[in-house]
């Protein structure tokens, strides 16, 4: 849309409808910022009604519940904002999400639309030069946004105004990563903050919430507030990725005191074609846990074995001088990077688990794959001499071998310290990256399988090791009943810095 091309009362009826309709400012916001259409579905009508709905003043307390991709942030976030300062100049609003870089990104992204050409035609809005920082930011209408992590405390900048009508939110989007979910700890550190900093923020009581994620856990933020963690009443709008036929849906849960559903009448099948059809969500389904909270909005409780057999892919063969892979039909696929992680035991009796050092890599598909393994209970000394011979086995310069370990990773805990420094004094300072394990194991084995789930981890079809391998992620269960564990650590991490691309590999950070 170049408004170049239009006349004055062209341009008139553009701002009208942009200002009467969210979906219609959606488009035009989107269309002018990405340069590309909105594809809209019939679950943007819905968000679109919402979103209207809590400008009206119908709704002060909203959930939104959809599966990750389905352009939450895009709407709820982004083109509301944009929207709202074009027609009250003066909204504030707080926007708190998982990560300060998302909440910062989505407040550059808005940034981005309100001071567009086209934008500024219809609505010219100017920021004050004193407050141009991506974080927090005002415009000359007084309005303005503060762009935060939903675990952090927030002073100086309240949502909203001082008076009766709208005037801005709390929009909390994705208040927590899925890697995080599982973990009670970081579970209770948002909910808490909720009640301590979230509500305390908004200049009056009647300053609407919004909070739109993906469900991840029972007691996730959604969970928490529905079951009356915050003691208001919510309106919840729960959009799952495969809309039941009419007369099987599900009763709306019980436990939900404090959620007032809303209703929908959308057509039964996938919720949104374009993205995901009967047969991908087909596939999704295949990992039950991730879709009953992910995709299909109702989290169900950890229960028995969290791995799945039939989840693991396998390879024939491996070309190291070459790094290349030969998968079971056939296909070639070419390695582009090389990393080495390891656990190590306390103790060497009987009782007490293996030492474990794993070669990994991942290939220009997209998956990674284990190369080789060693297992074994070895005392200090012994222990730092067999991980160096593992290294120095994959190691390009040493070998006629095309790829080279680009870093290894030992746990940062007893032996691992003592192997980290001993080996850094000779090697050099990074030679050994030491590992921050700050979140439980099951945290962590959960944070990976839906890479499992996807297909996205292959496994060697001929190795002595690989019966073991197999029985001990089989038999790992939420409760640890299992006995060893050591091969799964290691596996975790690869898997974390490979395709979960973590800050080297400090699972407690955000």
């Amino acid at each position: 849309m170049i408004f170049s091309e239009y006349d004055a009362r062209q341009l008139a009826v553009c701002k009208a409808l942009c200002e009467q309709s969210f979906l219609f400012f959606q488009r035009f916001a989107f269309k002018n910022r990405e340069n590309s259409p909105f594809i809209v579905n019939a679950h943007h009508m819905l968000i679109a009604m919402v979103l209207e709905a809590v400008v009206r003043g119908d709704y002060k307390r909203l959930i939104i519940n959809m599966p990750p991709g389905y352009t939450k942030t895009e709407m709820a976030v982004i083109g509301f904002v944009a929207w709202i300062l074009a027609k009250f100049p003066f909204a504030k609003f707080i926007h708190a999400s998982y990560s300060d870089k998302l909440a910062l990104t989505n407040s550059a992204k808005i940034r981005e639309v309100v001071l567009g050409a086209e934008y500024q035609r219809l609505w010219p809005t100017v920021l004050r030069d004193d407050t141009r920082a991506k974080g927090e930011w005002y415009t000359h209408g007084r309005g303005g946004l503060l762009a935060t992590t939903a675990k952090g405390q927030i002073t100086g900048f309240r949502a909203g105004l001082m008076k009766p009508g709208f005037s801005g939110a709390f929009i909390i989007d994705d208040p927590i990563k899925p890697f995080d979910a599982h973990s009670s700890v970081m579970r209770e550190a948002i909910n808490d903050n909720y009640n301590q900093t979230v509500k305390s923020r908004l200049a009056i009581e009647d300053v609407p919430v919004i909070v739109i994620m993906q469900r991840l856990h029972e007691d996730d933020l959604t969970g928490f507030l529905l079951q009356g963690g915050s003691g208001e009443q919510w309106h919840h709008l729960n959009l799952p990725v495969l809309i039941p036929e009419v007369g099987q849906e599900p009763p709306y849960p019980s436990e939900y005191t404090h959620g007032i559903p809303i209703p929908t009448t959308l057509k039964p099948g996938p919720l949104w074609p374009y993205k995901h059809n009967a047969e991908q969500i087909a596939i999704l389904q295949e990992d039950p846990y991730s879709y009953a909270s992910q995709y299909d909005q109702r989290p169900s409780p950890l229960g028995g074995g969290i791995i799945k057999d039939h989840w693991w892919r396998y390879y024939d063969s491996y070309d190291e001088h070459n790094a290349r892979i030969t998968l079971k039909d056939g296909k070639v696929v070419q390695l582009t990077q090389k990393i080495i992680t390891a656990d190590t035991a306390c103790k060497t009796k009987d009782v007490n688990d293996f030492s474990v050092f794993q070669c990994w890599a991942k290939g220009r598909d997209g998956h990674v794959y284990l190369l080789d393994q060693e297992r074994g209970k070895w005392e200090a000394p012994d222990l730092e001499s067999n991980f160096l011979l593992f290294c120095e086995r994959h190691e390009y310069q040493k070998r006629n071998i095309l790829l080279g370990v680009r870093g290894r990773y030992v746990e940062d805990k007893v032996s691992g310290t003592g192997l980290i420094q001993s080996i850094n004094r000779k090697k050099g300072v990074k030679w050994v990256r030491g590992i921050k394990r700050d979140i439980d194991k099951v945290s962590r084995v959960m944070g990976i399988t839906p890479h499992l789930a996807r297909g996205s981890v292959v496994l060697p079809a001929k190795t002595p090791w690989l019966d073991e391998y197999l029985k001990e992620f089989g038999k790992f269960t939420p409760h640890m009943t299992h006995k060893h564990d050591d091969q799964i650590d290691p596996t975790v991490d690869a898997i974390h810095e490979l395709l979960i691309d973590g800050s080297h590999l400090n699972y407690g950070s955000l």
